[in-house]
């Protein structure tokens, strides 16, 4: 799935095509927003998947923001 505006907003499928465009691993959208490897885990997540939670907008923010200065 191409991401077409990342600024729409958070949703796994969004997370996961910024992460694979830019190369990233979990671990290091992990490391990129404060969290830990879990939660980008279960951000990734479909959201019918009881493991699934949403991203908090500040760290969408921030991966948005790291990704752009590559």
């Amino acid at each position: 799935m191409l991401i077409i505006d990342p600024e729409l907003g958070y949703t796994p499928a969004n997370l996961k095509a910024v992460r694979q465009k830019y190369g990233l691993t979990q671990q290091q959208v992990a490391d990129i927003t404060g969290a830990t490897l879990s939660a980008a885990q279960k951000w990734e997540a479909a959201m019918s998947l009881k493991t699934h939670s949403d991203m908090p907008h500040t760290r969408w923010l921030l991966l948005l923001e790291y990704v752009r200065n590559l």
